[in-house]
């Protein structure tokens, strides 16, 4: 005796995989029960399947005068998520996001060693040569004058820096009257205090360093399941209904895109297209009205982006550490000269010039490691200080470059959302000139991008163009009031779980 198979019970990827097969066989157009006479699967699993099919080919949406939707595959049947390329996809994206993350660390670890190590460095050997240009001119002075000319030329200078060094950093502290003082004490308190807030200046020196270079945390990185929240709010406040222009406001999304997005909550909150006898299109989630509680999961949340910051760091902050660079670049800078140009005299410190006695005494120091210092000097301490300098501030200055598109496209998709719930709001009589204060995540929006962006949903819901640059949308208009003769005719008795039949918690 055969068995017989339960409608509810089913081999999900073989159901889609023969509606898939349908719908190639068939011009890849096709309504529920034409795929029900093509297959001879059961409605149910057509019905239920459908959405999928459609998250994962991309499929479209269309509406008959009859009211019956239709689904088509415009863009052929290459799966987002099954194959060899989307496989590919899958491991490539892996392995590079851990080689990627490897790399980063090491980079970062790299990054303190060459800035922080090179800067200390390049120090000590001035202070060295501080130190030598000393003795040279206490010998100098019991031996010949042209020594003497060469290492005071050198003392001088470095001697003017330190007297220059020391009135910047403590002469003006000394002689600080207490008002101001206590003054500066008040806005480091202040400072820090907000800085604590936000995990800015009271971090690690190697974090701010990293900051500059590498930025923060993408504060929008759990966006997506904000965003479902959301929409299961929405859902329920709508009583299990979603017009598409509901969800464009909440997204942000175009009108074809946010065509497209719907599908993957079709699918994941068992949601289906419906229409009206009048013609519009919803979308309907029964499964999201049945719960325990009335209190939603979306208190307190924002369907907004955040702009993404450059870096958490002052900018005081990011000028120093740019300054340091700079110094490590300027040294880099002279070794590399120095080892094309300099002819080192037979005697170390005979040099006549400051530059001269510099490099002698930094030669002098490497010849005890190689017996040719000249090249390692020149490499060591002029080609790689320069490649690394110049890296430094190539990484935040394409990182900023992505970080200001980013943040305006951000501020784009927030426009879109304020925009389109104000439409919602005043379908017959909307001017975006008339919008009023936007947020601040939107930021500083132009006249031509609300009426580029208000055009652009004018053409999809064929609105009336109004003196003024006012837009009357009647067609929406007719689709709320439409959606809201149909959420009034919802019960909520329809959709309450019921007392408890059976408890394991309960002894049977």
């Amino acid at each position: 005796m055969k068995t017989e198979t339960k409608v509810y019970d089913y081999n999900k990827d073989k159901v889609r995989a023969t509606l898939l097969n349908a719908f190639r066989k068939h011009g890849g157009e096709a309504a529920a029960a034409d795929l029900v006479s093509f297959t001879g699967l059961p409605k149910h699993q057509v019905e239920t399947e459908l959405p999928a099919l459609a998250d994962e080919y991309r499929g479209r949406l269309k509406v008959t005068e009859s009211g019956t939707i239709v689904y088509s595959f415009p863009q052929g049947y290459a799966s987002r998520y099954r194959g060899l390329g989307p496989s590919l996809k899958r491991f490539f994206g892996g392995f590079f996001k851990v080689a990627g993350k490897v790399a980063a660390f090491l980079f970062k670890i790299w990054i303190m060693v060459m800035l922080v190590g090179y800067f200390v460095l390049f120090l000590a050997l001035v202070v060295f040569a501080i130190v030598a240009s000393i003795a040279l001119s206490v010998a100098g002075s019991k031996g010949s004058s042209s020594r003497s000319r060469g290492s005071s030329g050198m003392f001088g200078l470095t001697m003017g820096l330190v007297r220059a060094f020391m009135r910047i950093w403590f002469y003006s502290e000394l002689f600080k009257s207490p008002q101001q003082r206590q003054r500066e004490m008040e806005l480091r308190l202040q400072r820090g205090a907000k800085a604590g807030a936000a995990g800015g200046e009271k971090r690690p020196m190697h974090r701010r360093i990293f900051s500059f270079i590498f930025g923060e945390i993408d504060p929008n990185a759990g966006h997506d399941q904000v965003e479902r929240r959301l929409f299961v709010a929405l859902a329920q406040q709508g009583k299990g209904m979603v017009l598409l222009e509901e969800f464009m406001a909440l997204t942000g999304l175009s009108a074809d895109q946010a065509d497209l997005a719907i599908s993957r909550y079709l699918y994941e909150f068992e949601g289906s297209p419906e229409v009206t006898a009048n013609g519009t299109i919803y979308y309907h989630f029964p499964k999201l009205l049945e719960r325990a509680r009335a209190e939603t999961g979306a208190v307190g949340l924002s369907a907004m982006q955040q702009p993404r910051p450059f870096s958490a760091n002052s900018r005081k902050a990011n000028a120093g550490y740019a300054l340091i660079n700079g110094v490590n670049l300027l040294f880099g800078g002279f070794f590399l000269y120095a080892w094309q140009n300099l002819d080192i005299v037979s005697s170390y410190g005979k040099g006549t010039q400051v530059a001269e006695f510099f490099y002698s005494i930094v030669y002098l120091l490497f010849s005890y490691l190689t017996p040719d210092p000249r090249a390692l000097i020149g490499i060591a301490l002029g080609v790689v200080p320069i490649v690394f300098s110049l890296l430094f501030w190539l990484v935040p200055l394409v990182r900023a470059g992505r970080v200001k598109a980013e943040n305006r496209a951000i501020s784009q998709q927030n426009l879109r959302r304020t925009l389109y719930a104000r439409v919602l709001e005043n379908p017959t009589a909307f001017n975006p000139h008339q919008i009023g204060n936007l947020p601040a995540t939107v930021g500083k929006a132009d006249s031509k991008a609300l009426v580029k962006t208000t055009e652009a949903l004018a053409a999809y819901e064929q609105a009336e163009s109004l003196t003024g640059d006012s837009w009357n949308f009647a067609e929406l208009q007719r689709k709320l009031q439409d959606i809201a003769a149909i959420r009034r005719a919802v019960k909520a008795d329809d959709y309450k779980l019921g007392d408890t039949v059976f408890d394991t918690n309960e002894p049977g």
